[in-house]
């Protein structure tokens, strides 16, 4: 590999890599929004922790605790520490890692908000930063860690999450004061590259292709360009896609600040509707996305938009993995995911007047059947080839991002399509409490949830379950949307979602 394309030893501890072509599309995205300071699609991950004594040790100031934990953080995983240096004489801007001083990132990046309630309201305040930043709201006992998009996405954060209290654990076994960061790192796994490599590097090796563009057979690149396409159609066959109505008279501001709001269901009744959708045969998510469909039809739409047409990620962690170029645990920094399209038909007449033909059945059907096809024998050739997520994974990402860099054709609606992403049970990625000895304080996970900013005009949906209840989160600009009209959306997505599923919500 060359220095374009390779990560790079700059000076001891100083390491250098470009960013990935994903990654460049949502640095793209994020930098729309520098003049406003705001940044599109950066993730934020709240805990709400709980300290629970031990070994005669009260826990009565978490902050020191935490500062040392999130030093240990920035060893274990020293991307999260990466900033971005302009293109210069290179192709593309690069990613760079500076010695570590742990001193400074701390005093940096770790950020003590005394006078914001909780978590919530301090969401819609932060503004971007060039690093991975760790706040801590001690009225609410939370933590917030935010991180542009291009530097993690959701299941990343959850394990940043995780590796951040593994830490916490540690400190609180030995104290915040140890001279030395070692005497913490015993039981604590250091990342095996500064940089990790980008999904198009590792999914290139995964599917046998190489890094030399010149060695892949031209029939290969034939017949996955011509699956990255039939992708692609898929969902432009449902383009324009229908939406939530935004409020009105907001055609020309510019976005604002985002909010979030959320919906839980208790465990019993989590319980009901996990035993009725695996009873009809639908997946987790695809039973949820379902619904916000529904909801989302049940509004007035344009002219044109006569379906629902989307992306929806799916992690690419477990695929990578099975390759073995790779382990899943190295997976935390990077963008490991492929946005893959849905489109649900004859949401809308064709007259716009006789209501939806599709019941909530026939669209969860739909939707399970989109989430679970098969990655690894993804599509089949018209030559009865079988080709993996992977092997279309670089020409797909090439023909999306010049897809979402297109403007809007002259005549259609503005995109407000609702978006979904599935996190699962995030049990998977944290644990309820941390403790590293029996004998040691612990850190119980009392509350968490996963935001999006949001500078578009879509509503940014999040789906999981946490504590053996269902969660729905919903992320969206304030200049687009009012926070009670989007809790009315949940609203209906949650009785649509019970009704669907012939749930008495009582």
């Amino acid at each position: 590999m060359t220095e374009e394309t390779s990560t790079i030893v700059v000076s001891p501890g100083s390491f250098s890599r470009p960013l990935g072509n994903l990654e460049v599309f949502f640095k793209t995205l994020a930098d729309l929004g520098a003049p406003l300071q705001r940044e599109h699609w950066a993730v934020h991950l709240a805990l709400r922790l709980n300290f629970i004594s031990g070994g005669n040790i009260d826990i009565s100031d978490p902050e020191p605790y935490l500062r040392r934990a999130w030093q240990l953080v920035r060893r274990q995983h020293p991307a999260i520490g990466s900033t971005i240096s302009p293109a210069a004489h290179a192709s593309r801007e690069r990613l760079n890692i500076a010695p570590f001083d742990a001193d400074a990132w701390v005093n940096d990046t770790f950020v003590v908000h005394r006078d914001h309630g909780n978590a919530d309201a301090f969401f819609s305040n932060i503004r971007p930063s060039p690093t991975t930043m760790c706040y801590w709201l001690p009225s609410s006992s939370e933590i917030v860690i935010r991180s542009s998009h291009w530097r993690l996405d959701g299941i990343g954060m959850l394990m940043l999450g995780h590796s951040f209290l593994t830490a916490l654990a540690e400190v609180l076994r030995l104290g915040p004061n140890e001279a030395s960061l070692d005497a913490y790192t015993e039981n604590l796994p250091l990342s095996a590259q500064p940089l990790p490599q980008n999904l198009e590097e590792l999914a290139s090796k995964g599917s046998g292709a190489g890094s030399d563009k010149n060695d892949i057979d031209s029939g290969v690149e034939l017949r996955t360009g011509a699956g990255a396409d039939t992708l692609v159609a898929e969902f432009l066959r449902g383009v324009p896609s229908i939406g939530l109505p935004t409020r009105p008279d907001s055609e020309n501001i510019p976005p604002g600040a985002s909010a979030r709001s959320q919906v839980r269901l208790d465990a019993a009744t989590t319980a009901k509707l996990t035993a009725a959708r695996r009873a009809k045969g639908f997946s987790f998510t695809g039973a949820v996305h379902a619904a916000i469909v529904r909801v989302t039809v049940g509004f007035p739409q344009h002219p044109l938009s006569k379906a629902y047409a989307a992306f929806f990620p799916v992690d690419l962690r477990k695929c990578l993995a099975a390759t073995d170029v790779v382990a899943e645990d190295e997976l935390v920094f990077g963008l490991y995911f492929s946005g893959l399209p849905v489109c649900v038909d004859g949401m809308v007449s064709s007259d716009n007047e006789t209501p939806a033909s599709k019941s909530y059945e026939d669209v969860a059907r739909e939707m399970t059947a989109v989430y679970g096809r098969d990655l690894a024998k993804f599509w089949t050739a018209p030559d009865g080839q079988v080709v993996s997520l992977l092997e279309l994974a670089e020409p797909y990402l090439t023909r999306t991002t010049a897809l979402f860099s297109a403007p809007v054709p002259e005549g259609l609606p503005p995109i407000q399509t609702p978006d979904l992403s599935g996190l699962g049970k995030v049990e998977a990625y944290l644990q309820r409490e941390y403790e590293s000895s029996p004998e040691a304080p612990k850190v119980e996970v009392a509350d968490m949830w996963i935001a999006t900013e949001m500078l578009n005009r879509s509503i940014q949906f999040h789906v999981w379950a946490w504590k053996d209840e269902l969660s729905i989160g919903a992320s969206f600009n304030q200049s687009f949307y009012e926070k009670s009209f989007v809790v009315e959306v949940l609203g209906k997505v949650v009785k649509e979602l019970l009704t669907g599923l012939g749930i008495d919500e009582q």
